[in-house]
């Protein structure tokens, strides 16, 4: 679940969006998500949130982001949206990425044409940039084992 929030206050320029118990991305001066539950228990498939459900989000939701960022407490909630949070499976090195070629999976061609680029999650406002080299180098080599180990080893069992 995340909420859309509003006010006349300006968030500082060049502030950065924020990581932590819950993030805050920042969509322009007086314009930001902040988000996300994770144990949101919600029946609801649809990504409209009723305002119910988005009152209680909110609750959970203002004291983390106000840890972080004081003044959000000022500011006006807007709208609230659900969603799925895909996570890659725990591992002992924790959630990582997946990455890597996954012809064997969509096509059986052997030419690589087809990569994954998954499982962020949070972190994946930290390590896009990272990760996205490391998949940009492997792409145009045609070479997964490029890759860190640990990012690929869901990919082993290929058909």
């Amino acid at each position: 679940m995340q909420g859309h929030i509003k006010t006349s206050e300006s968030y500082p320029d060049h502030s950065p969006s924020i990581l932590s118990d819950a993030w805050l991305a920042i969509q322009g001066p007086r314009d930001l998500l902040v988000g996300s539950t994770w144990d949101w228990k919600s029946n609801n498939t649809s990504r409209e949130v009723p305002a119910e459900e988005a009152s209680q989000a909110l609750d959970k939701l203002i004291p983390k982001a106000s840890a972080v960022y004081p003044k959000i407490k000022d500011w006006a909630f807007i709208r609230a949206k659900a969603g799925l949070r895909a996570m890659p499976p725990l591992t002992s090195e924790g959630s990582l990425p997946l990455l890597g070629r996954i012809d064997h999976i969509v096509d059986f061609n052997q030419d690589c044409k087809y990569w994954f680029f998954g499982g962020l999650g949070a972190r994946g406002l930290l390590y896009h940039g990272l990760l996205g080299k490391l998949m940009a180098q492997a792409v145009l080599h045609g070479d997964d084992s490029l890759l860190p180990s640990e990012l690929t080893s869901w990919n082993k069992l290929k058909s």
